[in-house]
This record gives structure tokens, C-alpha cells and sequence, in this order.
């Protein structure tokens, strides 16, 4: 898989760019991420709280966590084959960092995405869409300078 990646991008220009290979890791890692929560919020949850533990938790909150992991996996995987492929630090030590950034994203998402749906009554897949879109811009460096870094 990762020589057919190498073919493709050199042999079309507009994927040349390590940023327009990124964003569109990062939007297909979204479209995973949208479409795992539409069909959970959708055809599983609706818009019922459910209880976890002691915890009244509702739907659109379950659906991000599911939604938003399936999301980092599918991301993580393009990004490191596609993106940034010559990157020297352990694929482990990668997975992790990529992970520790996608928590803080995520915290940064649920944020958004309770301030959209609670808020201003925002659609809750309309919402999930916004706060995806409105953190993806400061992603791209993050992992760049640090998740997959050349190193010495």
C-alpha cells in the first residue's frame, strides 16, 4: 500500500503538497468521524440520555466518543503512510503522541460541540461538523513539529 501512495503522489502534483495530503487525511478521518456519528446518533441513540455508572450522559456525548476514535484511528494511518512517511520516530511512539493530541482535540470538540447543541440549539451532526472543522487548521503543525518529526 504505502509504494502505491509514493506512485500516486509523485505522479500527480496537486498531491505533492504535504499540506493538501494532510487535509485530505484529515477530511476523510472526519468523514469516519461523521458518518460513525450520524449513523450512532441516527440509528442507536437518538437523543436519549443514557446512565453510565452514576453519570446522566446524553446521546450526542456518546456518539462523539465513538465516533471521534473511529475517526483518529482512520486519521493516524493516512496521515502517517501518506503524509508524513518519512518520519523517523517509532510508529509506537507516533500512535502515542497522535493519540495525546487527538485527546486534547477531543476535549477541544466536545467543548464545541456542547456549546453549538446546548447553546445555540444547533443540530447536533451540523455541530459536530463546526467544532471538527473549526480545529483542524492547528493540527497540521502540531503533528508536523512533533507526532511525526525527523529525528537526528
Amino acid at each position: 500500500m504505502n509504494t502505491e501512495i509514493k506512485t500516486l503522489v509523485i505522479n500527480n502534483k496537486f498531491l505533492q503538497s504535504k499540506v493538501i495530503r494532510f487535509f485530505l487525511s484529515a477530511g476523510i478521518g472526519m468523514v469516519v468521524d461523521v458518518f460513525v456519528y450520524f449513523i450512532a446518533i441516527t440509528y442507536f441513540l437518538g437523543k436519549e440520555r443514557i446512565k453510565l455508572f452514576n453519570y446522566q450522559v446524553s446521546a450526542h456525548e456518546i456518539s462523539l466518543v465513538v465516533s471521534y476514535s473511529c475517526g483518529v484511528i482512520a486519521n493516524f494511518i493516512l496521515t502517517k503512510y501518506a503524509v508524513f512517511s518519512e518520519s523517523t520516530v517509532k510508529g509506537s511512539k507516533q500512535f502515542f503522541r497522535f493519540s495525546l493530541i487527538a485527546g486534547l482535540g477531543f476535549f477541544a470538540n466536545y467543548s464545541l460541540l456542547r456549546f453549538f447543541v446546548e447553546f445555540w440549539d444547533v443540530l447536533p451532526i451540523i455541530s459536530r461538523i463546526l467544532s471538527a472543522l473549526s480545529l483542524g487548521f492547528a493540527s497540521y503543525y502540531i503533528h508536523k513539529l512533533f507526532t511525526f518529526k525527523v529525528e537526528d
